[in-house]
């Protein structure tokens, strides 16, 4: 196998060997054991499983390409994926070939539509044979791109995304050229010749390579993926990580189901909520330029400078970059509101908050919508360095949350309701538990609001006393002990003198006396051994200057676990029973889920499935609100309760395999 050094530059300059050129491209370029073909018989015939580890493995990838039809114009059965973000994020739709890798042998084979995919189909032999592992880079596209022509995958699957992010979680890239490319084995300068080609021609389209180069391109992606994986599972196994890795794979599939399904528009609110947040962005643009007497353009720091500097702002309030332009981001204009009250900036707030709500949210996510009116946001379980999840096309986990305007344009599905499970305060829970906080635990068992416990223990009152301005105090200070907050920020947000809020501080650590010592005991495991580990062995490497975000990769880094695990456990327990009702989202800490109506005494289950009475110092426990029907029309449907599984419906639910294929049935 060649072996080819990484390059600095990430286009070559045509002319180079990393440019394509028909004419040498197969005697200069072509790798060893690297084939294509159009006859499935020919993969059959040539791969054989990568034996590893006592287990058969073959690395897999699809090339695929954007059909010409709208988004809301795409059928039930296909599920539009995205290629890069915001912008210029481009469509893909449908496979037109898959490559697979042996760990000595790699191959592409090519099919099409207008040929029923019939070639690709013949690999189910394959793809559904659970004792063949499957390992692909960014697994879940891959398997929305199979499952939009009918095919299916059985067998535990692999993601070498997930591997390098457990493995180390500050790397620069997890391209996975970019990872490939540390590994004297690894095969890159294809990813450079393609580029350059689509640069130099103006392609989108990677149908539109020549045959030629897209093979090899194709054909070293699977190899890297070999390389990725045999070279990196062991590191995850040797530091103790393959439980949490089983258990993302897991939630792998989980998540896939989520975006398969989707969520629900309401298609009678989509032009009376356009209507009603352009006429409040129209009011909001009509009263800045009322304020200042004329028009300008709000995008323009310098131009909002002008203004307020016409409207007679005393211009020493101003902060300035190093090269002297006016600071106006959104940090800066919160100050210059909370602090000066600039009646100008408080309107440009005010518009550019309708102009958001129309823009990214109303208009982008109708936009986004199949021709059954849902909406498959893209679930990132990797995105954090903690472990915490994102969603983007659309964003769903960045939906406002006071402004219910947005979320009522999300229904149930016929025959369902929408049902909101969000865990209760989990970050300060974890807190409690791990720095031991006796009166912090005491205050959580009794069914008391943690930010209120907080406040009645540093203000030496009774939990019935406490003021708002109290629980708001002690929620700041909480936040800021989690999330490693500065003292300056902390005093603003306390809206404190610095002196007053460092003492607030102090007194806080003094009616505390377990979370200073908490917080210490942490920054110095890190410094010690150079990361910090939670209940789940997930690992936060941090260098010694960075040792005070290690309290927040603890407790943060945990949440996001525990969540993680109860949604395979949910998923599972579905699953296992054949029930309809299905989960569609989550947020932060909250689960969104569609009950079927002649399922809704499994609310009591779930609520359980999703509860912790057991494994922490204190209860992890989860509220449960209903849709009215919609997720910004939320009501209280009473307590629910907990009802724990019976010993035969946890133990079937544990049983449950994962990886049976039965995912790929649930949306047909």
């Amino acid at each position: 196998m060649a072996v080819i050094q990484r390059k600095r530059r990430t286009v070559i300059k045509k002319g180079t060997n990393f440019s394509y050129n028909p004419d040498t491209f197969a005697k200069e370029h072509k790798m060893p054991n690297s084939y294509e073909t159009t006859k499935a018989e020919d993969v059959l015939n040539l791969i054989q499983p990568f034996e590893f580890m006592g287990r058969k493995f073959l690395f897999m990838d699809t090339e695929d390409y954007p059909t010409d039809l709208k988004n809301h114009e795409m059928q039930r059965n296909v599920v539009r994926r995205w290629i890069g973000s915001g912008k210029r994020a481009t469509p893909v739709d449908l496979p037109f070939c898959i490559s697979i890798c042996d760990g000595k042998n790699m191959i592409t084979l090519y099919d099409s539509a207008e040929n029923g995919y019939e070639e690709l189909r013949k690999l189910k032999v394959l793809l559904e044979d659970p004792t063949i592992e499957k390992v692909y880079h960014n697994t879940k596209f891959d398997m929305h791109m199979l499952a939009n022509i009918g095919m299916k995958m059985v067998g535990k699957l692999h993601d070498t995304v997930i591997i390098a992010k457990l493995v180390n979680e500050n790397r620069h890239s997890f391209k996975l050229m970019d990872i490939a490319a540390k590994y004297k084995d690894g095969i890159v300068k294809f990813e450079y010749m393609v580029d350059t080609y689509k640069k130099t021609h103006g392609v989108a389209d990677y149908r539109l390579i020549p045959r030629e180069l897209l093979t090899e391109y194709a054909n070293a992606d699977v190899w890297n993926a070999y390389v990725l994986f045999v070279n990196e599972y062991p590191k995850l196994v040797n530091e103790g990580l393959e439980m949490l890795y089983e258990n993302e794979i897991q939630l792998m599939i989980a998540l896939w189901a989520k975006e398969r399904f989707g969520m629900q528009t309401d298609p009678n609110y989509e032009e009376p909520l356009k209507a009603e947040l352009q006429r409040l962005a129209d009011e909001a643009e009509q009263a800045v330029y009322d304020t200042v007497g004329y028009m300008f353009n709000m995008n323009s720091n310098k131009q909002i400078h002008k203004a307020l500097l016409d409207l007679g702002v005393d211009p020493s309030i101003f902060r300035y970059t190093e090269k002297g332009n006016i600071k106006l981001d959104k940090d800066e204009l919160k100050r210059l509101i909370e602090v000066h009250n600039i009646d100008l900036l408080i309107k440009i707030q005010e518009y550019r908050k309708y102009e958001k709500l129309l823009g990214t949210y109303a208009i982008g996510i109708y936009d986004q919508r199949d021709a059954e009116g849902k909406v498959h946001g893209s679930i990132n379980q990797t995105e954090a360095t903690t472990g915490r999840m994102s969603i983007t096309k659309p964003a769903l986990q960045t939906l406002p949350k006071k402004d219910k305007r947005i979320r009522k344009a999300f229904i149930p599905s016929e025959g369902y309701e929408l049902w909101f499970m969000d865990l209760d305060q989990i970050e300060y829970r974890i807190f409690a538990h791990y720095a031991q906080a006796q009166g912090l635990i005491e205050a959580i068992k009794n069914g008391h609001d943690v930010h209120q416990a907080t406040a009645a223990i540093i203000y030496n009152k009774p939990y019935e006393e406490v003021t708002e301005d109290e629980r708001a105090k002690a929620k700041t200070i909480n936040f800021g002990l989690i999330y490693g907050q500065g003292d300056e920020l902390t005093a603003t947000l306390l809206k404190m003198p610095l002196n007053e809020a460092r003492s607030f501080k102090q007194h806080y650590f003094a009616m505390i006396p377990e979370a200073l010592p908490f917080i210490n005991t942490v920054h110095s495991v890190v410094r010690a051994r150079g990361y910090v580990k939670n209940k789940y062995e997930r690992r936060r490497r941090l260098t010694w200057d960075e040792a005070y975000k290690a309290p927040n990769a603890l407790i943060q880094g945990c949440a996001a676990d525990y969540i993680k695990h109860k949604i395979v456990l949910i998923y599972k327990f579905l699953m296992a029973h054949g029930y309809k009702t299905r989960m569609v989202n989550v947020v932060h800490d909250e689960l969104v889920l569609e009950v079927h109506k002649s399922e809704l005494h499994l609310i009591p289950k779930l609520r359980w499935l999703l509860s912790d009475f057991k494994e922490f110092r204190v209860p992890i426990t989860a509220g449960a609100e209903k849709g009215n029907p919609s997720w910004g029309e939320k009501v209280d449907p009473g307590d629910v309760g907990f009802e724990p599984l019976t010993e035969e419906e946890m133990q079937s639910t544990l049983e449950f395999n994962v990886f049976d294929g039965s995912v790929f049935d649930l949306v047909r």
